[in-house]
């Protein structure tokens, strides 16, 4: 239960008679409660002034002769919450979960006999980065802290799926991992979730509100999400519970086959964003209709 006020002390107040009343509610409903596993957090801003106050300072929260007792961070769902809502520690728990599943895998590349780049780059997006990004919509912020933090982690996947030494650019690492930048996939990932809790029926917990006003949509959380729908999306949002595949019409651009570009150019494309002095060797089979070719600078 999440209580917001003014002071901790009404706040202590309200959540206990909540508490209180969904303890008497039990009965009917045939469940029990773990007092021992509660967890209390206080989510304080930077700039209160008991931000740096000791937790035995603050008033009690009692229940039924049990007393909570208050924490910096508690984990919830997997993600680690802390007091100021920076998720700086939920983001070293990460990189360390990144690390482990690295550690885990990194037998299967060996000098002489590992793995191709495509396997381990498929293991790295379905084993490792799911295990480290885990719901990062919810805890995923942009901020430096968080950032440089798990940076090192993901560097060390990219250098495990090509192989590389550790001196090499980290911008040809990325590249040539196939990885995307670390903040544009967590952005895609966030991107993702909000669409599909737009798309969620009006029933469902996590679903649109039945009314938004207009003069909310600034507001975080869900009036947020709806806001930024609108300049994604142009149009009305069609209702997919009630629309049928038939009368979907998309309002996306379609790309001409005819002007797409040939296996050819695109490599052509692809020789002229090396360095001036990379070298290019092509290794053909017997029966190959190709001829061998080379780029040097």
């Amino acid at each position: 239960m999440v209580q917001m006020s003014a002071t901790i002390t009404r706040a202590n107040t309200l959540l206990k008679e909540r508490t209180e009343e969904h303890l008497s509610r039990r009965v009917h409903l045939g469940l029990t409660f773990a007092p021992p596993k509660t967890e209390l957090l206080y989510c304080l801003p930077l700039t209160s002034k008991d931000k740096n106050r000791s937790l035995s300072t603050h008033p009690p929260f009692r229940i039924n002769n049990n007393t909570i007792v208050a924490r910096r961070q508690i984990k919830y769902l997997g993600v680690h919450i802390d007091e100021s809502l920076s998720f700086v520690h939920h983001a070293t728990m990460s990189a360390a979960k990144g690390n482990r599943a690295l550690g885990s895998l990194n037998f299967l590349r060996h000098r002489s006999r590992d793995i191709p780049a495509y396997v381990a780059h498929h293991l790295a997006i379905t084993a490792i980065l799911a295990t480290m990004f885990w719901v990062s919509p919810a805890w995923w912020t942009g901020t430096p802290m968080i950032t440089a933090t798990l940076r090192t982690s993901y560097n060390s996947v990219a250098q495990w799926i090509t192989g590389l030494p550790l001196r090499t650019r980290l911008t040809n690492l990325i590249t040539l991992s196939q990885l995307s930048p670390m903040e544009a996939y967590l952005d895609y990932l966030s991107l993702r979730y909000a669409i599909r809790l737009h798309f969620l029926p009006l029933h469902h917990a996590l679903g649109p509100p039945r009314a938004l006003p207009d003069t909310h949509s600034n507001l975080p959380g869900l009036h947020g999400l709806y806001a930024l729908s609108k300049h994604l999306v142009q149009g009305k949002l069609e209702n997919r519970t009630t629309t049928s595949i038939a009368d979907r019409t998309t309002t996306l651009p379609c790309p001409n086959p005819d002007k797409a570009p040939t296996p050819q150019q695109l490599h052509e494309e692809w020789l002229h964003t090396l360095p001036n002095h990379t070298v290019v060797i092509y290794m053909m089979a017997p029966n190959s209709r190709m001829a061998p070719s080379a780029v040097s600078g």
